[in-house]
C-alpha cells in the first residue's frame, strides 16, 4: 500500500466504491458516520452505501455503524 492509496488493489473496485472508500477514510479516528450521511454527500441512498461497505477490502469497519 502505497501512501497515496489505502487500499492495497483498487484496479477490482468500480467508481463508486473508490468513492465510498475515501470518504470512510476521511473519517478521523474515534469518529463515526452514518451510511445516510456518507450517502447524502455522494447523493446515493444509504443501501448503496451499506452494500460497498459489505465487500470493502478491509474487514468490518467500527468508522461507519
Amino acid at each position: 500500500m502505497t501512501s497515496s492509496s489505502f487500499i492495497d488493489d483498487e484496479s477490482s473496485l468500480t467508481p463508486f466504491r473508490k468513492k465510498v472508500y475515501k470518504l470512510v477514510h476521511q473519517i478521523p479516528k474515534g469518529k463515526v458516520r452514518s451510511y445516510g450521511s456518507i450517502a447524502k454527500e455522494l447523493q446515493t441512498s444509504a443501501r448503496a452505501v451499506g452494500t460497498a461497505m459489505g465487500n470493502n477490502p478491509w474487514g468490518p469497519c467500527d468508522k461507519v455503524p
